[in-house]
């Protein structure tokens, strides 16, 4: 292992890749990792501090893949007792290495940090804080960690604000981060305030490379996760409706101040139909399944090349899961994108109908979680108030055709993603497809709503 820690002794090297490896954000799960190097970050404390803290790039390389990956470690050094029931990552002469994130106290000197703009340098690399806003942040607020399942890790310090580390880095702007800044700056009241990031730059075989680390960002006091609300009002047999038509109007919104933040442009329908039929060759390679549908759907993909198609910067991954339900209304979050898309494909310009049907979709797969008489009928209004909160009433118009093409090609994917995953879910998406793969003139329901 190269790199300011090449010290590591074999023993820390492999417990150290076991506890990444066993991570539920490291995507490597089920090949070879091999570390290429870890590079420490300079230290954000002081010496004899306990815990002293630094940020760490990890390099991993696979024997099957080509380039490498780069994860964010986030190390606690100790000489005394560890916090309570939190295992090493490794030990270093004399002292214990823990994951900060997972350590209060050390996830408190990241708070800290951002407070006092700290920027750090030396011969391996440099860590620079910005705080954009202050608010109500102050260096003593008890820090807890999320516990839920998620592919970076998020500190939460007291009811104000969370720190959220990237895992998985992307090496330049985090589109997260860009995102909420563009937002918070046009006023947008549909997320959360961002008060700061961290960035970092490190040299890799001589090369200097760089990436955002993290985000702090209010915390949206009382929120509720939308996936779960949503089951929630269906198992109870309530409606949904008007959540519904509220989260179109704040997509719409969205939208809106992304097109001014980041302008807009026109791409050849006939393009993006080919990229669809592309990913449908790939995804029938993958999933036999997808066979008997691949013909309707190539039909439903040509309607695009008719015209040129409206894109601009989109959420990339919406559904339900990616809203919160708060006192003051819905918020939206996690502009990243969809995790399995390289960054060039998740930054680059798309209809706004990526994240309608993406919507739709999630509508679909809460019914299906929710079994029963109703789901069906409560599936249905749900996409119909939507559709109408989002399109102010005034109906999809030339966008139905559009809409359906997005909404096949997200099934499709959703295909792939179960046969890998959770075969018995397969037939969600298979269902969807049967409406989908149909006759592309008259594939309505709902006054115009596609399904």
């Amino acid at each position: 292992m190269s790199g300011p820690l090449d010290g590591l002794g074999d023993e820390a090297v492999t417990s150290l890749m076991a506890a990444v490896g066993g991570a539920r954000w490291f995507a490597g799960k089920g090949r070879q990792p091999t570390p290429r190097s870890l590079t420490a970050l300079p230290w954000l404390n002081e010496e004899g501090a306990e815990p002293r803290v630094r940020l760490a790039v990890l390099e991993v390389a696979y024997p099957d893949f080509p380039g490498t990956e780069h994860y964010q470690l986030a190390l606690a050094q100790r000489h005394g007792p560890g916090p309570e029931g939190l295992a090493p990552l490794y030990t270093d002469g004399d002292a214990t290495v823990y994951d900060a994130a997972q350590d209060p106290e050390a996830a408190a000197v990241l708070l800290q940090a951002l407070l006092e703009q700290r920027s750090v340098s030396d011969d391996d690399g440099a860590v620079r804080f910005h705080l954009r806003e202050r608010g109500a942040l102050s260096p003593d607020l008890p820090a807890r960690v999320f516990r839920g399942q998620q592919s970076n890790t998020s500190v939460m310090f007291g009811d104000v604000a969370m720190i959220k580390l990237f895992r998985r880095l992307e090496l330049g702007r985090n589109l997260d981060i860009e995102v909420h800044a563009a937002l918070n700056d046009a006023g947008t009241a549909d997320v959360a305030g961002l008060f700061g990031w961290t960035e970092a730059t490190w040299s890799s075989d001589g090369v200097v490379l760089g990436a955002d680390l993290g985000m702090c960002v209010e915390k949206l006091a009382d929120a509720v996760d939308g996936w779960d609300l949503a089951l929630e009002v269906l198992r109870a047999g309530g409606t949904f409706a008007d959540h519904a038509a509220a989260l179109g109007r704040a997509l719409a919104e969205i939208h809106a101040a992304l097109r001014t933040a980041f302008g807009t442009s026109e791409r050849p329908g006939a393009d993006v139909a080919a990229t669809m039929a592309g990913r449908l060759r790939a995804a029938t390679a993958v999933a036999p399944a997808l066979e008997p549908y691949a013909a309707g759907l190539q039909e439903r993909f040509a309607t695009l090349g008719e015209a040129a198609l409206p894109v601009q910067r989109v959420h990339g991954d919406f559904h339900l899961g990616q809203t919160l339900h708060t006192p003051s209304g819905w918020k939206i979050i996690d502009f990243e994108g969809e995790p399995a898309k390289g960054i060039a494909e998740r930054v680059a310009p798309d209809a706004a109908w990526r994240d309608v049907a993406g919507m739709l979709r999630s509508f679909d797969y809460a019914a299906a979680s929710v079994p029963g008489p109703g789901a069906a009928a409560w599936r249905d209004a749900c996409r119909e108030a939507f559709l109408d909160g989002y399109t102010g009433g005034a109906g999809l118009g030339d966008g139905a055709g559009p809409l359906a093409a997005y909404e096949a090609d997200k099934a499709v994917y959703e295909v792939v993603y179960e046969v890998r995953n959770r075969p018995d879910w397969v037939g969600i998406p298979l269902g969807a497809l049967t409406a989908l793969a149909g006759p592309t003139t008259e594939h309505t329901t709902h006054e115009g709503a596609p399904r």
